[in-house]
């Protein structure tokens, strides 16, 4: 046999379950509480430092967790929302509890508004319910509890029952069991609260500046399902019109129509005259002195009543029957024209008495033309005129008589119309006021027009006169028509032409415009705003159609740092609707769903519900604004809401922004956000598949730099995917990092937290002290290292995260501790030969006032307040000397309890303030050693050579004291403490500790019947840095002759 050795330069690659001879060089079976490192080698963990000197006040059992930093002189702070909604927040600095209040000013004029119910509604996460008990049974009601058996609660009994954990037998839609270790027995229905095991992990955080959005996930929860509420201001009354005078014109009619649509089959009749003539007269062209007087023309407006003023020259209106008729015949209008021609009477006489005789006559030419045909008019229907020149004269006769002439106008054509016109009485909404004069000379005004409208509107339809316009409303529907459209126009709820809006009418006006016919996707509306809020002159402004939702309810709250010790909780404000309709502006698709996540992405805030991926407009993030800005046209600053098109169920839970876009995971698949234009727009915006892999909701993705990683929560145990190289084209690169370490990480993992500048992902579950870590390092595209290893806490993790090199944690008995991920100045250390050490025990803090006492030799601390809240004491409490000035630096001891509050330690330690904290493991268990041969990235190990190991030499970095197990088949398993060689320079407990250190193990035994750790339980600090060993070599193969 020959004698060989070699030598593992590092071991900073982990932990791998591959048998091993396939492990590469570096690792190791198993490693606990210890950092590999590139430079310093694997190392013990720091130890965790207590925030405060006592555990957080107040939190409770329960409830999920969130933290926000602030900056670098405030820090950070830790919160909790407890199952019944409440929020607690404590600052990371010293376990300050802040004050959390749920009153806030929304600026609307109504002063602070208390909103906790509201909020306490929308984050809770346990149920009412109630019991009832027989023996061991506890029987629970509670409605569409949506629970299978097996699931696991978390109850709180009244009385007469145990409280704690259970797992659940379903008996029906609205009742399951639960068994009680106590019997017992509760007749009557009785209160419990409950929460389902997991239901933390249904409030989502997102922390933007100083400002946490909370959505919640809980599907049993009504309260978190988004709404719609509210409704758009509508218009001044519901049914109005409004009639706009376009010009002024003599000898026309502005007539209207009123009409109820409703009713159907209510036609008015309009008749109207066309043609009429002069059927008699009293004109007298007998002899006389040829003097012609009553001629001219005039113009007669004639609407049958009952009686004629003097100067109307109207002496009746008779029907062709001859009855007189006093209504219903209104403005028919015409121009008679008078003229007289002298001339010698045919008989005349010489001997008569001259000019002034009776030998002349006046020859009169009559002419009618309608101007006018009126309303209701009838053939036959015949009018006496007297015109005013003849009216004016002494006679018209020429025997002297005196009587005044008259024409009878009789008509003689008509034709009939069927108008709508009927609002409540048939016709009575037909409006025909008189003609303006037909006189040119005449002047025609607004207010006379508007006037003679508004003076015959049918009862029930109110008016106002606004500028050149009338305001008509009323409590029932109504219509409204113009009869000459180049004379007025009207509009009502819509119209197709917003140049035909007035700029003056009746303040809080609402119209829709109608761009196409066929076609309500480009309708928008417009609101008339006043002047001073008044009617009258002012403006158009695009509005939302009233009378619909406009207001989003169960949306994100929002926990807001409004003080240097005060949050805030309280209801968000999102924009409500503000134009369009349900068509061009719909409510966005999680209205009727949860929200699964809130993100921020290109300026927008993001939100996640069912397979939609739902983006605000740009920019708003003060109040976020998910409707379009304007019905008139797209805007790329438009809201985006996108759908993932695929063929399984892919209701989106989570994401992460990356150079291509934003990655968004549902539980089986993940889609990439992304818009093949430069700018991100609802036209540009795709949502595509990148990939297929299952996923853990309740672990977000993580940014590894140019990477991204995300936790598999599919089979038995978790596992750990990197995604690389995702663009808009083509599929990424997806590999499984936890490949080599596939019983590694355990199922429903809930805690991840990681730290691109330490390249650091640590990974918890909770309840659980175990803490899983990966140390990865990337230079250039080719990844040097990826490690694994493990932490074990003093207690269970309740939640966790890294924030500026620095990791906090919360146990279950509530400390609040942290781990400096590089050595900072404020870290406790011992100095020796100037060389710094750390101490490494967890929850530690300082005490003092040690009373001590030379009969017995122990020093005595009493009234220890916090050790009573140390539930689970597994590990040794220890107490170091930091204190430079003193002259046993580095000493230490471990406690022992006398009471609850109270220990001892052995020697002198009064007079001194001391580091106290519990003592933690450090192991690193190493693979079985075999011959290898390293041959670039690969390494070959020879498993059917025969090795016998003479010796270990392990040399370290900085180190104290030790101690190496040799597990050997078939023998006692050897145990060797070890400290530095230079023990003997200092007192027992003293500080025993090396920068620098190289010990030789002896083995002597085949490397195929030893297995070899490596531990330290002291406060010294433990780096492995490499491994050599020495052995006689046999390769156990026969040469070919």
């Amino acid at each position: 046999m020959a004698g060989i050795t070699q030598t593992i330069p590092s071991f900073v690659s982990g932990i791998s379950e591959q048998p091993d001879h396939l492990k590469f060089q570096g690792q190791v079976r198993d490693i606990v509480n210890a950092i590999p490192d590139v430079t310093l080698g694997l190392y013990k963990r720091p130890g965790a430092k207590r925030i405060g000197t006592a555990p957080l006040t107040d939190i409770q059992s329960g409830g999920s967790w969130f933290h926000y930093f602030r900056d670098e002189n405030e820090g950070s702070y830790v919160g909790q929302v407890s199952s019944d909604g409440q929020v607690r927040v404590w600052r990371c600095s010293d376990g300050q509890k802040m004050t959390t209040s749920y009153t806030y000013d929304y600026n609307d004029g109504n002063g602070p508004v208390n909103k906790q119910t509201e909020v306490l509604n929308y984050l809770k996460t346990d149920r009412a319910a109630t019991y009832t008990k027989s023996g061991t049974t506890i029987t629970v009601t509670s409605t569409n509890h949506n629970l299978v058996t097996g699931d696991v609660i978390t109850a709180d009994f009244t009385s007469s029952a145990t409280d704690g954990t259970y797992s659940i037998t379903r008996t029906g839609n609205n009742t399951f069991t639960v068994t009680d270790s106590v019997s017992g027995s509760v007749l009557s229905a009785t209160p419990l609260t409950y929460v389902k095991q997991g239901a933390h992990e249904n409030l989502q955080f997102l922390t933007i500046n100083d400002t946490t959005f909370v959505s919640s996930r809980d599907d049993y929860n009504a309260n978190t399902l988004v709404g719609e509420t509210g409704s758009t201001a509508g218009r001044p009354e519901d049914h109005c019109a409004m009639i706009e005078l376009i010009r002024t014109e003599n000898g026309r009619q502005y007539g209207i129509n009123i009409f109820d649509s409703t009713s159907t089959g209510n036609l008015t009749t309009v008749k109207r005259a066309t043609k009429v003539k002069i059927t008699g007269n009293s004109y007298d062209e007998s002899d006389g002195t040829g003097h012609c007087p009553g001629i001219g023309t005039e113009v007669f407006a004639v609407s049958a009543k009952n009686s004629y003023g003097s100067s109307e020259n109207i002496t009746h209106v008779k029907n062709s029957s001859g009855t007189t008729i006093t209504t219903g015949k209104n403005n028919l209008t015409f121009r008679c024209t008078a003229l007289g021609q002298q001339g010698v009477s045919p008989n005349y006489n010489a001997n008569s008495s001259g000019p002034g005789g009776d030998n002349y006559r006046c020859s009169y030419s009559l002419e009618v033309v309608l101007l006018h045909g009126g309303e209701g008019w009838d053939v036959g229907d015949v009018v006496r005129v007297i015109p005013a020149a003849a009216d004016q004269a002494a006679s018209v006769t020429g025997n002297g008589s005196g009587s005044q002439a008259y024409l009878d106008i009789t008509v003689t054509e008509i034709e009939s119309v069927q108008v709508k016109a009927t609002l409540t009485n048939n016709g009575d909404g037909l409006i025909r006021p008189a003609p303006t004069p037909f006189d040119a000379d005449t002047a025609v005004t607004a207010d006379t027009i508007l006037a003679g409208i508004t003076s015959q509107l049918p009862s029930g339809i109110s008016a106002k006169v606004i500028g050149p316009g009338i305001y008509l409303s009323s409590s029932s529907p109504f219509n409204v028509e113009v009869v000459e459209e180049d004379l007025m126009r009207v509009f009502q709820k819509s119209v197709n032409d917003v140049t035909r809006l007035p700029n003056q009418c009746r303040h809080g006006y609402v119209v829709k415009v109608s761009n196409a016919r066929m076609s309500d996707e480009d309708d928008y509306f417009l609101r008339f705003t006043g002047e001073n809020n008044l009617d009258g002159a002012g403006s158009w402004s695009e509005c939302p159609v009233p009378g619909i939702t406009d207001t989003l309810t169960n949306m994100p709250l929002v926990i807001q740092r409004t003080g240097l010790t005060t949050f805030t909780v309280r209801p968000f404000e999102y924009q409500p609707r503000r134009v369009g309709d349900t068509n061009t502006n719909p409510m966005p698709t999680f209205v009727g769903k949860r929200i699964n996540k809130v993100l921020f992405f290109r300026n927008r805030l993001a939100l996640l519900a069912g397979e939609n991926v739902i983006l605000s407009r740009p920019g708003t993030l003060g109040q976020p604004d998910f409707f379009i800005e304007s019905a008139l046209t797209v805007s790329a600053s438009d809201p985006i809401d996108i759908s993932a098109a695929s063929m399984f169920p892919s209701d989106i839970f989570d994401g992460i922004e990356i150079n291509a876009g934003l990655l968004v995971f549902s539980t089986n698949q993940q889609f990439l956000l992304a818009s093949d234009d430069t700018v991100l727009n609802p036209d540009t915006a795709k949502l595509r598949s990148v990939s297929t892999f299952n996923y853990n909701k309740n672990i977000p993705p993580i940014s590894l730099g140019t990477t991204i990683s995300y936790i598999d929560n599919s089979g038995k145990f978790s596992r750990m995917n990197e995604m690389a190289n995702t663009a808009r084209e083509g599929e990424p690169d997806v590999i499984e990092i936890s490949k080599l370490v596939p019983t590694l990480l355990p199922k429903n993992l809930d805690l991840l937290t990681n730290s691109r500048e330490n390249s650091l992902i640590l990974i918890g579950k909770t309840n659980s002290d175990t803490v899983f870590g990966y140390k990865y390092l990337a230079i250039g595209d080719k990844r040097q290292q990826q490690a694994w290893f493990k932490w074990k806490l003093n207690n269970p993790l309740l939640y966790h995260f890294i924030i500026n090199d620095e990791y906090f944690f919360v146990d279950t008995d509530n400390f609040l501790q942290s781990i400096k991920l590089i050595q900072s100045d404020s870290d406790p250390i011992i100095t020796q030969d100037d060389v710094g050490y750390q101490i490494h025990i967890d929850n530690h803090t300082t005490i003092s006032g040690g009373s001590y006492s030379s009969s017995t030799n122990l020093t005595t601390f009493s009234n220890v307040s916090w050790m009573p809240n140390v539930t689970s004491p597994n590990y040794d409490l220890v107490i170091i000397d930091t204190d430079t000035n003193t002259a046993r630096l580095g000493r230490y001891a471990k406690a022992t309890a006398t009471s609850s509050n109270s220990f001892t330690v052995p020697g002198d330690w009064s007079g001194v303030t001391l580091r106290i904290g519990y003592l933690y493991e450090y192991l690193v268990e190493f693979p079985r050693l075999y011959p290898t041969k390293v041959q670039g990235e690969k390494s070959f190990s020879d498993v059917n050579s025969s090795l016998i190991i003479h010796r270990l030499k392990l040399h370290f970095g900085k180190i104290g004291l030790y101690e190496t197990t040799l597990e050997r088949l078939g023998k006692d398993d050897y145990t060797e403490i070890y400290e530095s060689s230079l023990l003997d320079e200092y007192e027992v407990s003293d500080a025993p500790y090396l920068e620098e250190y190289i010990k030789t193990i002896p083995v002597y035994e085949k490397n195929k019947n030893v297995d070899i750790t490596l531990k330290s339980s002291h406060p010294a600090p433990a780096t492995l840095r490499a491994l050599a060993w020495e052995g006689d070599f046999s390769p156990m193969f026969y040469r070919r002759a």
